[in-house]
């Protein structure tokens, strides 16, 4: 039997009748999106009804790849959340899955990316125009024909010469201390701070303290959240939700049962099983392609 694509599919049922003589009757069946299943009966010219309780449908979780599989927890977990836990009985098994899944998607978003590193490198392209800013105009002043701007233009020429000629393309870690140095010079020393003025750099200045410092502050961001990250791999994670969903799975199954379809488990079932039909679907299609992605790295 299988109830996909809303198609009819007949059976053959024994039954006992008053006489003690088995006889056979069709039975045909016919999905339904209310959480049961309608079948017909027909045995001679007798025709009636009866109500089969519909339970979670399968899905082969194996064959997700990661981003998918992901998804496919947070959708079941918002379907869960959206009709109560509680008064699903299933409090512990949605716990358990949360938990699951929030590992297994913390250690993937690292292993693709850290979460801040667009930031990072938008901030590391800040500082560095900031520098390369400076470095520029100060450079252009050095060819002033006013003595006075010519004289402070080439000391802090002179200075920033100190740190290398190429203090933008230097490593993270590098470039933060060298820009750390050349702020607190600038700031602390007198002839420095007097060739800023006189150039009018403060603005330049604010901006270099500020990019670096914001850079720094997401840098050690992104480190501490490598630290913290699971030390499994992200296969052993997957195989724990794996469990965690089958054990929720379960638990919802048997709760339907026991109350005969009643609410809120029936309407829960159904947007499951829709949720499935969507990934079902997007397995059939792929089966069907030119191949897949490596589900784990």
């Amino acid at each position: 039997m299988k109830p996909r694509h809303h198609r009819w599919q007949q059976i053959k049922v024994c039954l006992k009748p008053r006489h003690h003589k088995w006889c056979q009757i069709k039975v045909t069946l016919k999905p339904s999106h209310r959480g049961w299943q309608q079948i017909k009966v027909k045995k001679q010219k007798t025709t009636s009804t009866i109500k089969l309780k519909s339970m979670i449908n399968s899905i082969v979780l194996q064959p997700l790849r990661n981003a998918e599989y992901i998804q496919f927890l947070t959708d079941t977990l918002n379907i869960v959340s959206k009709n109560n836990p509680v008064a699903l009985n299933v409090s512990t098994q949605y716990d358990a899955l949360l938990v699951a899944k929030d590992n297994a998607e913390k250690l993937f978003k690292i292993s693709q990316a850290s979460l801040v590193t667009e930031e990072i490198e938008a901030l590391d392209k800040r500082r560095d125009d900031a520098i390369n800013g400076i470095n520029l105009h100060i450079q252009s002043l050095t060819y002033s024909s006013d003595l006075v701007i010519n004289k402070y233009a080439k000391t802090l020429s002179a200075h920033l010469a100190l740190f290398g000629p190429h203090i933008a393309i230097e490593n993270y870690q590098s470039e933060t201390t060298i820009l750390r140095n050349i702020v607190n010079d600038w700031e602390t020393k007198a002839e420095l701070q007097e060739a800023i003025t006189a150039l009018n750099l403060g603005n330049w200045l604010t901006e270099l303290e500020t990019a670096n410092n914001d850079f720094n502050q997401a840098y050690i961001k992104r480190n501490e959240e490598l630290a913290a990250a699971p030390t499994d791999k992200l296969r052993e994670l997957r195989n724990i939700a794996n469990n965690c969903y089958y054990k929720l799975r379960t638990r919802i199954n048997s709760n339907l049962d026991i109350n005969d379809g009643a609410e809120p488990w029936a309407a829960t079932v159904n947007l499951l099983n829709l949720h499935i039909s969507t990934y079902t679907l997007l397995q059939t299609r792929r089966a069907d392609g030119p191949g897949v992605d490596p589900l784990v790295d």
